[in-house]
């Protein structure tokens, strides 16, 4: 095997790398997008759009009204989220730390909190698409 020969295969493996990292940090900016607009719609009480974020496995496990209803019916009121940090262990499955604030509002009694709160996400890729895997909580 001559130089080239040798050279080659190295050069392939490069331009492959180069090409999966790019591909890779595509869909993480993808995922960032995808988290913002999720929680946009919570924040803005938009509860529809909302659970068209959700797994389409989850969304069998709850109908659109139920959830739509449950949600407007919370005591917590959402006021801004922030991306803290993304761990994907494979390429369309992520962890997703946000940093929530909202307000809660004590049932009969008139009274509220403002805090914030960290929350870790599951986010599923599934055909090209970003969707949140809620922890199950009703």
């Amino acid at each position: 095997m001559n130089k080239i020969q040798k050279i080659t295969p190295l050069i392939m493996l490069m331009i492959t790398a180069v090409f999966m990292t790019a591909c890779t940090d595509n869909e993480k900016n993808k995922l960032d997008n995808r988290v913002k607009d999720y929680w946009d719609a919570k924040i803005n009480k938009d509860f529809d759009v909302a659970y068209e974020f959700l797994t389409p496995g989850w969304r069998t496990t709850e109908d659109k009204r139920s959830y739509v209803n449950r949600m407007a019916g919370g005591k917590i009121e959402w006021v801004s989220v922030k991306t803290k940090s993304k761990e994907c262990t494979q390429v369309d499955v992520c962890k997703v730390k946000v940093t929530l604030s909202y307000v809660y509002r004590f049932p009969g009694r008139g009274g509220k909190i403002e805090t914030d709160s960290d929350l870790t996400e599951n986010w599923l890729m599934k055909d090209n698409t970003w969707y949140h895997l809620p922890k199950k909580d009703r």
